[in-house]
């Protein structure tokens, strides 16, 4: 072969080679750098622990630390973490947000002992709570209608929501009115008192009867009357 001929074939083969590898490097990517892996970090358990030391530990740890809401708790230490949006062992990408719930403290029962059952329970819904009331019982020193007690009492950290239930006074219980007929108007007088009765004396002017000795009551000996009655007693002067 003539050897300018083998010189330009040689020429040509080296040419289509050198764009080729060219062509494929850049095609490929081949010897360009490979992308430097993104640092990461290992999400830390927040849960229980305060804010300020929540987010001592996760600046530590290479997140942003964000306060999503303050939840009231009965369980955890107001303050303290109850959630995080990221569960604890997970691999994260560095500064990545994470989004906590703090606790907050339970709202407290207001007192409503003492108060009629219709502005007892106005109160009560007011600060996000319902009433039930049990049947009235007897009670000598609260007035009928008044509540005597309530559970949860007055200032129990109690979630919004929740029943409170009430003892409401039906007032005293009625007393058996004794037998004051021939008893001296003082011993009568005592007597009644004493079961919180009251004497109310009515004077008779009679010959040859006994004085100062009931002669009749009204009402009679065993009828039921509240306390504070007034019995009316009859004797004579």
């Amino acid at each position: 072969m003539h050897g300018s001929t083998v010189f330009l074939i040689a020429f040509f083969t080296s040419l289509v080679t050198a764009v080729g590898s060219v062509y494929a490097i850049e095609r490929f990517n081949i010897l360009h750098n490979a992308p430097a892996p993104v640092a990461e970090t290992i999400v830390p358990d927040l849960r229980g622990f305060s804010e300020a030391d929540a987010r001592t530990n996760a600046q530590a740890s290479h997140l942003t630390l964000l306060v999503a809401s303050r939840e009231p708790s009965g369980e955890a230490k107001p303050g303290s973490i109850i959630r995080q949006s990221i569960p604890a062992g997970q691999h994260v990408p560095r500064e990545h947000p994470m989004s906590v719930v703090i606790a907050d403290e339970l709202p407290k029962v207001p007192a409503v002992t003492g108060m009629m059952v219709a502005d007892a329970s106005k109160r009560l819904d007011d600060k996000g709570y319902k009433i039930q009331a049990s049947a009235p019982v007897a009670n000598a020193t609260v007035p009928a209608g008044q509540i005597i007690s309530q559970i949860p009492a007055a200032d129990t950290p109690t979630e919004k929501g929740k029943v409170v239930t009430v003892q409401v006074s039906a007032g005293a219980e009625d007393v058996e009115v004794p037998k004051v007929m021939g008893l001296s108007v003082n011993n009568a007088k005592t007597a009644l008192e004493k079961i919180g009765l009251e004497a109310d004396v009515h004077w008779v002017s009679l010959a040859e009867t006994p004085t100062f000795i009931v002669l009749n009551q009204k009402p009679k000996p065993k009828e039921k009357v509240k306390p504070g009655t007034k019995i009316e007693v009859t004797a004579n002067q």
